[in-house]
């Protein structure tokens, strides 16, 4: 069998998606020995995949619009290079699969329905356009891959998708290299580590508050934020430290807030492996991946009491309420004093975690394949 793959994402390997899209592959090539596989991207990259894996550039066309290059690439110029190909079976490992029904059996992944979900994510005309018309493409799939349960109930509640036509294949940490670069941020203390986005479901200034309220002024712990840069997070920090937030806030206190940029594979494993514990306080996530690299690494969490979190941890996280302020910061004070706790949750995650393993993904995936060889 011939399987096209939209592997776009791979020019972007920090992203989700792209790490998604990465790791899958490099895991297809250590299972399946049998089916071919056509890689469409619009460069090509220098990449070791066996003979049987053919990557296809597919430029772009010169349109000013960086939108409407990508929505015409994904819906006029794959489905053109697919049949070119004569691929039996199109996998799009994000919702771009084409409008108009292909002639061959699709699968499209789901990560979440954030954008279909949280209004503040389709607030724009052209947002409102796109997540429209991916709605009745994703109708139109053959079959959809989810990243946990509680997304494909979501799904089957957007968008009336029949059970028995999604598949829930959760994914896995990337395996770093052996050699691990702690990165450069002056390191001088314990540090509590978040890992994510800055967007409003990631309730990134609620973490803030709590860290600042409860903990800096107590102990002499950091905490590190690490994604990209948001000046108004830093602002905000900046005038919480004046006492311009109500007056909570020490000027001086014993801890930090330390912004980081994206970091590679192996420098955030050096700080998974070096921080206290993960705090993260999102309300809203489709599988929650930073829980489950953390876990890897025998990290013990704070996170939000959402059900997605319960569904990917076990159980192994201690919750908190991500609207309360104080949840937030009692819950990482009682982490901190609690070493029983600690350990506890560390063991307890680093069990769980051995339940997520790409090539488990990539032989799952195939199987879905398998149902229209």
């Amino acid at each position: 069998m011939k399987i096209g793959i939209n592997a776009r994402f791979l020019l972007q390997p920090y992203t989700g998606i792209g790490q998604y899209t990465r790791c899958l592959i490099e895991a297809l090539a250590k299972v399946d020995f049998k089916n071919e596989y056509f890689l469409f991207t619009p460069e090509l990259m220098d990449w070791n995949l066996p003979d049987h894996f053919h990557p296809i550039r597919v430029p772009e066309k010169a349109y000013r619009s960086a939108s409407f290059r990508k929505a015409h690439w994904e819906h006029t110029l794959i489905p053109n290079e697919m049949a070119k190909w004569k691929v039996d079976l199109a996998h799009f490992p994000y919702p771009s699969n084409p409008w108009k029904r292909l002639p061959i059996p699709t699968i499209v992944t789901v990560h979440d329905v954030i954008p279909w979900r949280l209004s503040a994510y389709n607030t724009h005309l052209r947002s409102k356009l796109y997540h429209f018309y991916a709605r009745l493409a994703l109708k139109k799939a053959n079959h959809i891959i989810t990243v946990s349960q509680f997304s494909k109930q979501e799904i089957i509640s957007l968008f009336g998708i029949k059970p028995k036509n999604i598949a829930v294949i959760y994914e896995a940490p990337p395996t770093p290299s052996h050699h691990l670069d702690l990165p450069e941020l002056s390191l001088r203390r314990d540090f509590l580590l978040y890992v994510g986005g800055y967007d409003v479901r990631k309730n990134v200034p609620n973490l803030i508050k709590a860290y600042l309220k409860h903990i800096a002024n107590h102990y002499r712990i950091d905490l590190i934020l690490v994604g990209s840069k948001d000046r108004g997070l830093e602002s905000y920090v900046t005038d919480a430290y004046c006492e311009r937030v109500g007056g909570h806030f020490p000027v001086r206190a014993k801890g930090s807030v330390i912004f980081t940029p994206p970091l590679t594979n192996n420098e955030l494993t050096a700080l998974y492996k070096q921080a206290s514990m993960l705090v993260h306080a999102s309300y809203y996530e489709g599988f929650n991946f930073p829980l489950v690299e953390a876990m890897s690494h025998g990290l013990p969490i704070v996170a939000a009491d959402i059900p997605v979190n319960h569904e990917v941890t076990g159980g192994a996280a201690l919750f908190v309420d991500p609207l309360s302020i104080d949840s937030i910061g009692v819950g990482i004070h009682q982490l901190l004093n609690d070493k029983a706790l600690k350990q506890k949750l560390s063991r307890d995650g680093l069990q769980k975690s051995k339940e997520y393993r790409w090539e488990k993904t990539a032989q799952e995936t195939l199987e879905v394949y398998n149902l229209f060889a």
